[in-house]
């Protein structure tokens, strides 16, 4: 079915698990989920933005409010509608429609209501164009000032790799450690997190964390750096002279901690951080060329870390194919595919997604995340989604003043920076832990001036 057939659909959602739930229901279906966000004010930015047809949200969104409902369905260029997505013993979904709400559907999903959905969103876009094309008005609606019903946000432990085909300028690294320290800093999170450095040709991380192989002294002493003693190379060796009777029965957890750097990896943080290969011939070394063997191992350590973070980070490198990088996507929960608004990384992404389609089945768990965006680059965040055909979960704006002074000082930005790249990260992060939307709003009233909203609608 061609891109111009479907339904175009923004979501706003409270649990991570009925957004997944919903999207694989949706595969194979007319209808595409160009994003989703558990901001409601985020929700309504991304359905003007990406040219939304229709938008499901439900009221327990962070910042949820009833003139949602009427603002999209009133956009002069494309009124858009909106369906509410309501817990079934709720009076929630009634209440939407008197301000204006299409329809709505109820939790738990099941066959019975996904078959509603589908049908509703036919229905609704459907009589919207029909309207516009006779040149109607929307019908008035009577504002009414009515409470959502306010729930606990849930979320669930997860395992967030962090992946880019084109390697160079794509903020990968960047966003793996200001993520991995968002949900994990005693300021914002504080959960207990783990950053697993996976990038099969050099990592990085440790040296954004403020980290130097323990044979550069001189400028450890020069530029205040940690020494680092050991890591995942120095794991593999090890597992690697035991393997072939062994296998990977001596991974556990209190054996992977033996190659950790100093914990916290960030001063009051929970963040734990196993750094990765450090030198870019270690890659190169006998037991990396037993591919089976680092693949068995790579998996069996991100099994065994996400029984007891809350949280886990992989960083990893272009070739999916790597062992490294292969362990990570597999076992991973969500794939974050950071993609720069430039032609050349998007579109050598799309060609990366048709193989790994092929290769993992699906790209069911794999998600856009845009970084160094302005709209000023000539290139829209409509044109990347739709190229690449997977839902949008945040931009990063372009800030390379900020982003470069926090690699050289060894400062994740997101604890010194309050502007648009700090708070979009935050904001990231509240979609895995829905609480840090409170950090956000308390940042964001200290900069003069600044909004959330003017941080996420472009003049696109």
């Amino acid at each position: 079915m061609s891109e111009e057939n479907k339904y175009r659909l923004s979501v706003g959602y409270r649990n991570s698990s009925d957004v997944e739930g919903l999207r694989e229901a949706l595969t194979n279906t007319d209808i595409k989920m160009v994003s989703y966000d558990q901001d409601a004010q985020r929700v309504f930015d991304n359905a003007i933005r990406l040219d939304a047809d229709v938008v499901l949200i439900t009221p327990d969104c962070t910042g949820y409010r009833t003139a949602i409902l009427q603002d999209l369905l009133f956009q002069r260029t494309k009124p858009i509608p909106v369906i509410g997505w309501v817990e079934s013993r709720s009076d929630d979904g009634r209440q939407m429609m008197t301000h204006g709400a299409a329809g709505y559907i109820t939790l738990p999903l099941d066959d019975i209501q996904i078959s509603n959905f589908i049908n509703t969103v036919h229905e609704v876009v459907e009589r919207e164009r029909k309207r516009r094309a006779q040149g109607d008005t929307a019908p008035s609606l009577i504002d009414k000032d009515v409470a959502a019903v306010t729930r606990p946000q849930m979320w669930q432990s997860k395992v967030i790799a962090v992946y880019v085909p084109k390697g160079g300028g794509s903020h990968r690294t960047t966003t793996a450690v200001n993520l991995s320290t968002v949900l994990s800093h005693v300021t914002m999170g504080n959960q207990p997190t783990m950053l697993l450095d996976f990038d099969q040709t050099k990592g990085d991380c440790h040296t954004m964390l403020g980290y130097i192989i323990s044979n550069e002294i001189k400028i450890a002493m020069s530029r205040n750096l940690r020494v680092i003693e050991r890591g995942l190379y120095d794991l593999v060796v090890n597992v690697g002279v035991r393997y072939g009777l062994q296998g990977t029965s001596m991974i556990s957890l209190p054996f992977i901690r033996n190659y950790l750097v100093d914990a916290p990896a960030i001063d009051e943080s929970q963040l734990d951080f196993l750094p990765g290969l450090m030198r870019p011939t270690d890659n190169g070394s006998q037991e990396f060329r037993n591919r089976p063997m680092v693949l068995e191992v790579a998996r069996s350590i991100i099994q065994q870390v996400r029984r007891a973070y809350s949280f886990t980070v992989i960083d990893l490198g272009q070739d999916f194919a790597a062992p490294l990088h292969e362990a990570a996507i597999r076992e991973a929960d969500d794939v974050l595919v950071i993609v720069p608004p430039i032609m050349t990384a998007i579109l050598d992404t799309r060609y990366a997604l048709q193989s790994l389609e092929r290769y993992f089945g699906d790209l069911n768990k794999f998600r856009l995340l845009t970084t160094g965006f302005d709209p000023s680059f000539g290139i829209t965040e409509r044109e990347i989604v739709d190229m690449l055909g997977l839902p949008l979960i945040a931009t990063i704006p372009f800030e390379p003043v900020v982003a470069t002074q926090a690699i050289n000082t060894h400062t994740p930005y997101v604890l010194t920076d309050s502007g648009p790249l700090g708070i979009s990260l935050r904001a990231l992060g509240a979609m895995y832990l829905p609480q840090l939307q409170d950090t956000i709003r308390a940042r964001t009233t200290k900069v003069s001036g600044f909004s959330l909203r003017r941080l996420f609608v472009k003049n696109v």
